[in-house]
């Protein structure tokens, strides 16, 4: 018989959760035996008031610690009866054999019960096969299901097989949907633990809602009173509800880790501080007028009971509406935070609010409705529209938003798959950011979109180049080009593993935004190259192998990186931060292939190669002493004394005046007014009034702009130019590019010389 004493009662649990939640044990021993106790790995913690004796720990073993992490969410969740120990065990009968089975986490509320197997590994393990176990467990389920059964009557029980540290293959998650075992990974118990945090025992409905979808909810009434209607081509019921009864139907798709294969999933997660101000709200005899807006999933039409007696309008319909009595068969598209603020609340039973109730609209309408009502409330943020593109754009008609949800697809694959190298590490729909996962999924789409992967298209849908990977089908092409980015990362993983352990916002120097889109762009290079030489992309395995030959000499540039190298890669900020990463990978590259010269390479270094710099701030400082001093001679000769002053705009005056002053409080040394005008300054001078045409124009328009339109002001753009080159001189991306210095040349040899004092 199983010993159902070992299951706590709810008076216990909080109590046990506390011990649960401890990652080591704790006792107490004497102190003479200490020698003894740390060698079956117990330490000194602290004295005791009996000088004889000490407290001692020593950690709790990595499985007991997954088993109690398990426990803990479940207990928190509002399940109130749970094994005690580790030794609870359900017994049971099977072909005429009595046996036993120990169970990891037994966790029960009113309607539930839930029997986790746990199984954890102390590193990441993509080798293990669970064929034998899972096998077991589809055994072994129907008896324990029947006595647990037999016991707790009423109660839908479902079994649970959680891991952590393995990377559990296809066939054995589609050996658990068919053994109708649920399956927890770790981004799973993640975003249940975060959804506890801002829900409490209320994230239960949610779990709930996924593990029995479609499953009868015992003893609900489900019928209201309803208007029938119809809107955009849906039909939508209008009716009150107690907040508690939605609750238990309803469900929110929410975009994280833990839904990849529930798409769309659109909504944000529920935000703490905004539910405890509802729920605050609610408990003060607050109310909300406005109607929660949900799709009823229904798999036949739902039952509506016409009232005898109808009003005049034909459109609006009387009735009473049955909603179905089940888990998961309403999705909450508007209105979350207005349905989670009644958890726990002491109206959840007494209260009603108003709904509009759609029947079965499809899930792209679901997201479009949402984002239409979100527009002019809080906007959704560009991660989660990039994480919603994957969704509302995969069968597009128009090509190009189809290979933007390519993108957005395969952005998100690199974060959300345990097999990608850069899985955790991708910001995907509102996830949290922290210092390891800081990837966006703008940067990816982005450099995705730069590559020659996919096919880009007209305005007018027709095609303009086909993709290297492009097979016209996104499911298709999806596959091939996910292999091809996971299998050069994980290549450059073995490269350089150490990088996987460092924090990129640190000493790390290849798992931040910056790094990560230029090694996409770089991909891409190399698949150009490798196609070039008459690789096909389609034979992807021989595909990848080729890229070794390229990717090999990152392993030397990055060890050997300085830290001035290092700051500056890291210092690009904005869309130029991720192209001037992969420019420099190209260098890296080009340096040990020779032949290796991608587009735009040579044109890029030129540019930015720094080679021009010295000479160029030379010839800057000669610019502005040249220019500086022929203005001050024009003016002063033109107009005697101090009416000079009157020709200079008073914009700029003042500014100089200012500049004057403060160098002289700073330094307690006076210049003249004159040293204090930059160039802009000096090119308002030159153009105010009639000064260009009277005194400037023919010398200070150059000989290749002689021609130019738009006037003075289009004619001295070579002064600005030179101004701002000015400012960044010092800063570490400080760079003149080949065709300014190439304009500073023609102004040192043609407008200069036309600048003497007569």
């Amino acid at each position: 018989m199983t010993d159902w004493g070992k299951l706590l009662t709810p008076a216990e649990v909080p109590n046990a959760m506390r011990e649960r939640k401890k990652a080591y044990l704790e006792k107490t021993a004497w102190r003479i035996a200490l020698p003894n106790e740390e060698k079956e790995g117990w330490s000194f913690y602290k004295d005791t008031k009996n000088p004889e004796k000490v407290k001692v720990r020593k950690n709790k073993p990595l499985d007991e610690i997954f088993e109690n992490r398990l426990w803990v969410l479940f207990a928190q969740m509002g399940f109130c009866v749970l094994n005690r120990d580790r030794t609870f065990a359900i017994n049971y009968s099977q072909k005429g054999q009595n046996l036993s089975k120990q169970i990891d986490v037994f966790a029960m509320d009113e309607e539930t019960v839930l029997v986790v197997e746990c199984k954890c590994a102390e590193k990441i393990n993509d080798r293990k096969q669970w064929k034998t176990e899972l096998e077991a467990i589809n055994g072994y389920m129907g008896s324990v299901r029947n006595e647990i059964i037999k016991k707790f009557p009423s109660r839908n029980v479902k079994f649970i097989f959680a891991t952590q540290n393995y990377i559990v293959g296809e066939q054995d998650k589609k050996r658990m949907e068919e053994f109708n075992i649920a399956y927890f990974d770790e981004k799973t118990i993640k975003y249940y633990e975060e959804l506890v945090k801002h829900l409490g025992g209320c994230a239960r409905y949610q779990l709930l809602g996924s593990l029995f979808a479609n499953n009868k909810i015992a003893g609900m009434d489900n019928r209201v009173p309803a208007i029938r209607g119809k809107m955009g081509g849906y039909t939508y019921y209008a009716f009150s509800i107690q907040p508690e009864t939605l609750l238990k139907i309803g469900y929110v798709l929410h975009r994280s880790e833990a839904n990849e294969g529930m798409m769309p999933t659109y909504q944000r997660i529920i935000k703490k501080a905004r539910l405890k101000s509802v729920h605050e709200f609610i408990e003060n005899k607050g109310f909300f007028p406005n109607s929660i807006v949900i799709s009823i999933d229904s798999k036949r039409p739902l039952q509506f009971d016409l009232a005898e007696k109808q009003g005049s309008d034909d459109v609006a319909k009387l009735g009473i509406l049955h909603l179905p009595n089940m888990y998961r068969s309403a999705y909450i598209i508007d209105g979350q935070h207005r349905l989670y603020g009644y958890s726990d609340s002491k109206y959840a039973k007494t209260n009603s609010i108003p709904v509009v109730a759609f029947e079965n609209m499809e899930q792209k309408e679901q997201v479009k409705l949402f984002m239409e009502i979100n527009e002019n409330q809080k906007a959704v943020s560009k991660n989660l529209r990039n994480t919603l593109n994957a969704d509302l754009l995969w069968v597009s008609d128009n090509p190009s938003e189809r290979r933007e949800a390519l993108r957005s697809k395969l952005a998100q694959e690199l974060g959300d798959n345990n097999a990608s190298p850069l899985y955790n590490r991708v910001i995907i729909g509102e996830d949290q950011s922290d210092d390891y996962r800081c990837i966006t999924l703008e940067v990816i789409c982005s450099a995705i979109d730069s590559t020659g992967f996919l096919s880009k298209f007209g305005k007018d849908k027709t095609p303009i180049y086909h993709g290297l990977f492009d097979l016209d089908d996104n499911d298709k092409t999806f596959a091939l080009v996910k292999k091809y980015l996971f299998g050069c990362f994980n290549y450059i993983k073995e490269l350089l593993p150490e990088e996987w352990e460092k924090n990129p916002k640190k000493e790390g120097i290849l798992l931040f935004n910056n790094a990560v889109g230029g090694v996409i762009r770089l991909l891409g290079d190399i698949a150009v190259e490798l196609k070039e030489n008459d690789h096909d992309p389609k034979q992807i395995d021989d595909f990848i192998e080729e890229t070794h030959y390229y990717l090999d000499p990152l392993q030397h540039y990055i060890r050997t990186l300085s830290e001035q190298e290092k700051a500056e890669l890291h210092s690009n900020y904005g869309g130029n931060g991720p192209k001037h990463y992969w420019r420099n990978l190209e260098k890296a590259i080009h340096e040990v292939r020779s032949s290796f010269v991608p587009e735009g390479y040579i044109k890029y270094w030129e540019d930015h190669g720094k080679s021009y710099n010295s000479e160029s701030i030379m010839i800057m400082a000669h610019i502005e002493k040249t220019v500086r001093s022929y203005i001050k001679h024009i003016l002063e000769k033109n107009y005697s004394g101090q009416n000079w002053i009157q020709e200079i705009p008073k914009k700029n005056y003042t500014s100089a005046t200012t500049s004057m002053s403060k160098y002289k409080y700073e330094t307690g040394e006076e210049k003249p007014i004159w040293e204090f005008f930059s160039l802009a300054d000096l090119n308002a001078i030159i153009l105010y009034g009639n000064h260009w045409t009277s005194f400037f124009e023919k010398c200070f328009t150059l000989p290749s702009e002689q021609k130019k339109a738009g006037g003075k002001k289009a004619k001295t753009e070579w002064m600005t130019m030179v101004d701002k080159l000015q400012k960044t001189v010092g800063r570490a991306n400080f760079c003149v590019a080949k065709s300014e210095y190439e304009t500073l040349k023609e102004i040192e040899s043609s407008v200069l010389p036309l600048l003497k004092n007569d």
